[in-house]
């Protein structure tokens, strides 16, 4: 955990290298802010930012706004976002400290915190970028709409005993998908956090975790792998607008036994 002060000392380290030159050498500071992953460039960057390239380097995304060098990292947990930018040939920094769930906040910020060193003659005001961010999401809620899952109804263990069982992601490791009375629970081994009970929705189940605080529910996929092998389980999620951090869909289990 890190205060406004300790990040800011932070911050101050990467912009004044002479104050700090024992601690990374220049060819170490020029490898963790060289290009070594490109990445597209959004739809948003180029109408906010006007930006020409965005690429990712050692822990630190590199871009552009307006012409101007930007290297930028965020951080997100639960009930905390945080946004460092640097303007390296500025020696400019930003630091942005949420407590609580601030992702439109976070981007909003941002830009307009940083619009003034990078176009001063054009600094739009977060009202501006508040109703352009409602436009793209209210865009892609008609694209893709969440499915309506309020006639949800615990699924019996009876209905899903062809697909019960212990998984094992060769990544993620072991899932145990077991009766508990007569209701079918899901529940990771390595993370504890990822219990719940298996829910119907209409011909489709997910799974309704017991802790709220992770708030991306999974759709549940069975298939029976060809060729005489056992069941397949893959994830995907119910929300398409849930975080991109619940990587449900790189998932892909393998029945290994049944339940004990």
């Amino acid at each position: 955990r890190c205060s406004l002060d300790d990040m800011l000392a932070w911050m101050r380290m990467w912009l004044s290298p002479e104050a700090t030159p024992a601690w990374l050498s220049p060819a170490q500071r020029k490898a963790v802010w060289t290009s070594h992953m490109p990445m597209p460039v959004s739809t948003r960057m180029r109408a906010w930012e006007n930006s020409h390239f965005s690429a990712y380097g050692y822990g630190w995304r590199l871009s552009d706004v307006d012409g101007v060098w930007k290297v930028a990292h965020t951080g997100t947990l639960a009930g905390m976002y945080s946004s460092v930018i640097l303007l390296p040939d500025q020696r400019t920094g930003i630091v942005i400290l949420i407590n609580g769930e601030g992702e439109a906040a976070r981007a909003v910020l941002g830009q307009v915190l940083t619009k003034p060193f990078t176009a001063p003659q054009s600094s739009p005001t977060v009202a501006y970028y508040a109703a352009q961010l409602e436009q793209e999401r209210a865009s892609e809620r008609a694209a893709t709409p969440k499915p309506d899952t309020r006639d949800r109804m615990i699924a019996s263990a009876r209905s899903l005993a062809e697909w019960a069982g212990h998984y094992r992601d060769p990544w993620f490791g072991d899932v145990a998908l077991c009766p508990e009375g007569d209701r079918l629970r899901f529940v990771a081994a390595r993370s504890p956090m990822l219990a719940g009970t298996v829910m119907r929705v209409g011909e489709r189940w997910l799974v309704d975790w017991d802790d709220d605080s992770v708030d991306a529910e999974p759709w549940l996929h069975f298939a029976m792998v060809p060729a005489g092998g056992d069941a397949r389980l893959t994830l995907s999620h119910v929300d398409p607008d849930a975080d991109f951090s619940y990587d449900y869909a790189d998932l892909d289990f393998h029945r290994t036994q049944a339940c004990r």
